[in-house]
Formats: C-alpha cells, structure tokens, sequence
C-alpha cells in the first residue's frame, strides 16, 4: 500500500513521552515455563503468552517520526512450533524516506537457561523496490521453551499509523495495543474480524506534543485496545484474503491539523476522485482513444446487426489481441496505444482498451474498480484509491448490463475471472457520479455426468459416460487441459478405478470458449472371476472427496464466489441371471431458505434395469457463520452417500467386477 512522508524542518527537540510499564523484559515465570499445553486449544503448537505495542509520534533529527515498540512472550509446545521462534518485520521505502527497525533483542527460556540472539543473527534482505524485510530467529529453540523478543520501529510515514493485529495462526492470552497520538494528525480507524475488545479506553493527555519553532503544545489521544483468550486463526477453504475477517485495528490518515492554522485534508470524497481522475492523463486521458481504437476494429463488427453481437465480437477482438503480462498495473504506467501496438498489457492497458474499444462503437460502456480476492475488501465509508487493484469494463446493453475481462483467453464474454468475485466494484464513466455495485457473479456453472452401462452374463460391463462442463467449471476443465495429453487424461481416469479401460475418447468444444466443455468415453469393466458380487460406484469420480468444513464453529463466511451445481444421472441395465442386492439410499437434504440442497433418487425397476439420478446445489455464493453448521453436515451426508455402491450378485459363484 502507498504510504506518505509529511516532512519538516525542525531545530530543536521536546516530545513528551508515554511511559511503558506494561511488561518487564526477561521475567519468565515458572507457571510459563513448566505449561505444556494451552487448555483453550490443546491442539496448539505454540502459544503467545503477551503481545504488546505502543506508538507514539516523537521529532527526531529534524523530522517527525511515528515509533512502535513491539514485545511479544511465546510459549513453544513442540517442534511443529518452531516455526514461531522466527520474525520477520516488512520495511518500506520510498525514493527518499524509509523505516528502520531498531534496538532488537530476544532471548529463549529453557529452564533456567538463557540463550540471546546475536546481532551477526540479524538480517536484512530487498524484497522489491519498496519493501525490504529484517529477520530473526531465536536460537536454542525446543520443546517448552519460552521465547521472548522486542524491538521498535521508526517510520515516516504517517498515511497509514502502523496499526496492531490481535489475533495470529496461534492463539494468544494477551494483546495489548497503546498509542499516544497527537491532535494534530486525525485518524480515521476501523476494527476488523468478528471478536470483541476486553478494553478500549481513551482519554486525552494534555500538552503532549511540541515541534519548534512553532509556538504553543498540542494534546494527544491516549488509546488502549486490549483482547484477551484469542483464537487461532485458521484458513479454511472457501475464504477470500484473511486480511477481511482477522480481528485487527486499522488506522488511516484523514487530516492534518497544523500549529500555524494550515489544515490538510487525507479524506476525500468520490465526487473529488471523480473529477481528479478525469483529469488524470493517467486515468481519464487513457480513456480519450474511441478514435485510434475505431481505426482498429476489424471493419466487419460495424455491419453487425445488435449492440450485443457487436459486444462479444469487439471482447473476442481484445481478447485474442493482447496477451496478458500477468501485472495489474491499473493506472500507474498505463499507455494504451503502445500496448496495443505490441500486444501485450497489464490488466489495466487491456481492459481501458477493451472500453475504448466499446465506446468506439457506439457502445455505452463504463470503467468499474474492484478489489480482486487476494486483495481484501475495498473501504465503502470513504475513497481509498489503495483499496482498489483491478479494472473490469461494464457494458450496458438496453436493460442489462454485462462485466468484461479480456486478459484470459479462456473466459467467455459476460464472465468474469474467479479473482474478480470479491462483492462490490466502484462504477465511472466520468460523466456522471460514480455508484457501487455488486459483482454478481454468473449463474450457470454445472458438471453433469451421464452414464449408460450394460452388465452382461458374464459380469463385465460395456456403456457410455457422458461429462458436461458449464460455467466456472468450463473453465477450470479448459485450463486443467492445457498442461495434460489425452494420454494422460485417460491415464488419470483409468487409474482411479479398479479394472476399468476406456476404449474410446472424444473431447468436444475445448476450443469454443463460448459452448460448454464435453468428454465423451466409452468403456468396459471387466470381471474378477474370483467372486460373487460386484461392487459398483455410480458416482464414478463426480464425487465430494473430503468435507472442507473441519472447524466446530466458522466466525466468517463461507465464499464459493459463485453458484454451482453437480448432477449425475446413472443407468444399468442387467441381464436375468443378475439381480440388486442393495442400493445407496434415496436422500433429500436441503438447507434454509433454499440455499443449497443434495438430492439422490434410485430406483430398481424389477432387476432389469437400476437407475440413479443426483443433484447437488450450491444455490448462493456466500454463507454466514449460522449456517455453517448445516452446511458442514451436508457434505458429511453427500460423502457418506456418494461412498456407497450399488452391489449385484450373481447366480454364477465366480463372478465379481469392481470399480
């Protein structure tokens, strides 16, 4: 994230101070060191004991600085814990400010041992141009050893006031965030996550904050946030960025209030952004080419009958155009007439193209900021430019409005990249104002199989399997292609079950971005002589291996990103010297307010033929912590279900086939 140096020219020093007392550095009780587990979660491999940070504004060498003192205690359980002895603390720069870390030590408790960290055991690494990285690890690390380290951090930059994460991977007891701030700088703040303060206190300490030569003292607010018995924070599947959901509090700069009258105002409203980017030859100039895009545009899209046609005609053009260089880049460096010209661009040089692009044919389309799923939630409250990574085009077509990428080949038009379904995007078309919208994502991914088998006297079994692909799931199946052969798909789907070969394979539309995927197999499963009964899974590899949902309870929300549905429809027909032992039975489960549902329908129709038809439906993107319940325990009855075969027997006493 950008950050601001506001500078100075300062002569003499007089900043007052907030005192520390919140811990004493190398006090390791005996309760500490002889812990061997945390009852609170016993499954933890470490443990933080006390975190601790304090920030205060103080003027050094002519400048004022914001200073954060960070103490943090850890009890080590196991080996697994380990990896918690290390620290590794972000830096950043600009071409003339940087942050520095200083006065670092740390100690590791084992017993009444005591190793400290060397300062040859420090170092520094350039992680890109703006950001370096300080690391440490403390030495002498074993099973129940307490460790502890502190050090502070200067910056310069006041944008973004360092703020304090409560919560981590490892659960904590204690974290204690303080922070003195003068009146002079206002900070707009904002806790994150699902889990409450123990303490928030602030008052106002009075005569604080001196900066010569200016005449007069500034009061400061004195903040205390504190959290206590805090849980681990634990990824799971279907989640979008951390960043949204761990308990942290986050402080921006909204204004500068000075000694000598003058007032800076770090807030702006969308009305403001507005203009400014219009303005912008970064921004709104780059949207000004219709007229070098028009010369572009193959001749033939004009003659075009609808506003539609011409739409997905002029996104196939930009599309098969450029190559994505994989960089974002949305405004800063942007050209898009040279990106053209060598075909290649970042998110933002293609899809200003593709808007131009539209508008050149008469088309009304509109420029939409997002923040992609790895990015974290954009701010809504206020514009923070920062917040935003990634530019769509929206395109509006009499009533209905369409979202456009054109940096992956593999989409088709009005579907947008899974990185993209992140809730809401900010609208420009710098005419009018700017609006929110939701990034509704689309609605027709779907995998259906469709198996035909016959079973002949013999047990072997001969038939078609049939699997579409819609959606999101084209997709994926279309960019799961790209790095296999046919030899190794059919390599992958004999291999997962037992005698079983494909005789025949045709792969439709892998091309046709526009139609669904479809894999079409024939094949036979041959008999095990040995045995009397088959064992057979109708679900073949259309199945839910594993329940994703592993936590008792989930705080934040479950986010596929979109809907999405699985249906297998399954048919066998035998002969008379076979007939069905057992089948999985027919369920039906459906969640609250229809958001998602299994369905199993099987029947025998008088051992001539056995039939199976399944729907599994995830009918809404985005489930919240109350429905997490029914939502893990429709897995665990879709897995349990799917697991059960369909069995035959046979009058023969050496006949068996399995798969």
């Amino acid at each position: 994230m950008k950050k601001i140096a506001i500078l100075f020219t300062l002569f003499t020093i007089n900043i007052f101070a907030q005192k520390q007392s919140d811990y004493t550095f190398g006090k390791v009780t005996n309760e500490e060191l002889n812990l061997t587990k945390y009852d609170k979660d016993t499954t933890a491999n470490a443990l933080v004991l006390f975190d601790y940070g304090n920030t205060t504004f103080k003027v050094k060498n002519n400048r004022i600085i914001i200073q954060t003192k960070f103490y943090k205690k850890i009890k080590i359980f196991n080996a697994e814990g380990y990896k918690y002895g290390t620290e590794k603390i972000p830096i950043y720069n600009n071409k003339s400010e940087n942050e520095e870390v200083l006065s670092i030590k740390a100690e590791t408790h084992n017993g009444s041992t005591i190793s400290h960290l060397l300062k040859g055991n420090i170092y520094r690494k350039k992680i890109n141009e703006n950001w370096s990285e300080v690391s440490f690890t403390l030495p002498n690390l074993k099973k129940g050893s307490v460790i502890e380290y502190e050090y502070t951090l200067e910056s310069p930059f006041k944008f973004n006031l360092t703020g304090w994460y409560f919560q981590s991977s490892i659960p904590s007891k204690v974290s204690l965030y303080k922070a003195l701030i003068p009146g002079n700088y206002v900070y707009n703040r904002k806790l994150n996550g699902y889990l409450k303060l123990t303490k928030n206190l602030a008052s106002v300490k009075k005569k604080c904050f001196h900066v010569p030569p200016y005449m007069g003292d500034s009061d400061c607010e004195k903040l205390t946030y504190e959290m206590r018995d805090i849980p681990a924070f634990e990824k799971e599947d279907y989640m979008t960025n951390e960043d949204n959901f761990i308990s942290k509090i986050k402080f921006e700069l909204s204004e500068l209030r000075w000694f000598d009258g003058s007032n800076i105002k770090y807030t702006s409203t969308w009305g403001a952004v507005d203009k400014e980017f219009k303005h912008d030859r970064d921004i709104g100039g780059q949207f000004k080419k219709t007229k070098f895009f028009k010369d572009k545009l193959p001749k033939k899209i004009s003659s075009l009958n609808s506003d539609l046609e011409k739409a997905k005609a002029i996104y196939t053009f930009i599309q098969n155009h450029y190559t994505w260089n994989k960089k974002y880049s949305i405004f800063k460096g942007s050209n898009v007439k040279k990106a053209f010209e060598i075909k290649i661009g970042s998110v933002g040089e293609i899809n200003i193209s593709l808007i131009n692009a539209l508008k050149s044919a008469g088309l009304n389309a509109e420029l939409v900021l997002l923040s992609t799923r790895e990015n974290g939630f954009p701010t809504k409250i206020h514009p923070v430019i920062t917040d935003f990574n990634y530019i769509i085009a929206k395109v509006n077509i009499n009533d209905t409005y369409y979202l456009l990428d054109a940096t992956d080949k593999l989409i088709p038009f009005g579907i947008l990249p899974f990185r993209c379904l992140n809730g809401s995007g900010r609208v420009m078309d710098f005419k009018n104002p700017s609006y929110w919208m939701d990034i509704k994502p689309n609605n027709t991914s779907k995998t259906q199989l469709n198996v035909s088998l016959k079973l002949d006297n013999e047990g072997n079994i001969t038939g078609k399997l049939r699997k579409v692909y819609f959606g999101y799931d084209a997709i994926d199946k279309r960019k799961d292609l790209l790095t296999k052969t046919e030899d190794d798909v059919l390599s992958n789907f004999e291999s997962s079950f037992d005698n079983l070969e494909v005789l025949d394979y045709k792969l439709l539309n892998q091309k046709d971005i526009d139609k669904p995927i479809v894999e079409n197999y024939d094949i036979a499963i041959d008999s095990d002589s040995n045995l009397q009964t088959i064992f057979l899974h109708p679900f073949f590899d259309i199945v839910v291996k594993k329940n994703p949902f592993k936590q008792e309870n989930r705080l934040y929300p479950v986010d596929y990103g979109y809907p999405k549905k699985a249906v297998v429809n399954f048919s066998l027909e035998l002969p008379e010297n076979f007939k069905i032992k057992s089948l999985p039975k027919s369920v039906a489960y459906k969640l609250q307010k229809n958001g998602g549902s299994f369905n199993l329908i099987t029947k025998n129709h008088d051992n001539k033929r056995v039939t199976l038809n399944s729907t599994f439906s995830i009918n809404k993107p985005i489930f919240y912590n109350y429905e997490y319940y029914s939502l893990k325990e429709l897995y665990k009855l879709i897995i349990n279900t799917e697991k059960t075969p369909i069995v035959i027997s046979s009058s023969k006493s050496n006949i068996t086939s399995t798969n």
